[in-house]
């Protein structure tokens, strides 16, 4: 699981970069676009970032639980966390190019990124290792 969240969140910081590279190209003029639509993409596109940053943490720090349910809960973390990139990718092209205008997506996608992260939280946390014992 370690390399599916390294490659997905590279893969993730390669959708960032086109996102970026399409905003140059759209939207050339910075100074003749509304402020707060400006804003607004600008806040979707750090989205994708943020998305692929948990993704590739997850890729270098991430160690399977020890019992069954802590790889559940890993695993449940994990697929809130994919689900959540899909969700703030799309999330930026429909409030961006579709509606020009806040939409639920957005929200949708942290608070699955949260759910992810706390699941994954949860996972750790119960995950007991045994003690070394101090000479």
């Amino acid at each position: 699981m370690k390399w599916f969240h390294l490659i997905f969140g590279v893969l993730i910081f390669g959708a960032f970069v086109m996102t970026g590279q399409f905003m140059r190209s759209d939207f050339p003029d910075k100074a003749a676009i509304d402020q707060s639509l400006r804003l607004l993409m600008r806040s979707r596109h750090i989205y994708i970032l943020f998305s692929s940053l948990l993704h590739l943490a997850l890729g270098v720090y991430m160690t399977l639980g020890s019992r069954v349910w802590h790889r559940v809960i890993q695993f449940a973390g994990s697929i809130a966390l994919v689900g959540s990139s899909v969700v703030l990718i799309s999330a930026w092209y429909a409030e961006t190019y579709q509606r020009q205008h806040f939409s639920d997506l957005s929200r949708m996608g942290i608070y699955l990124s949260l759910a992810g992260i706390g699941l994954h939280l949860l996972g750790a946390l119960f995950n007991q290792r045994p003690k070394r014992r101090e000479a």
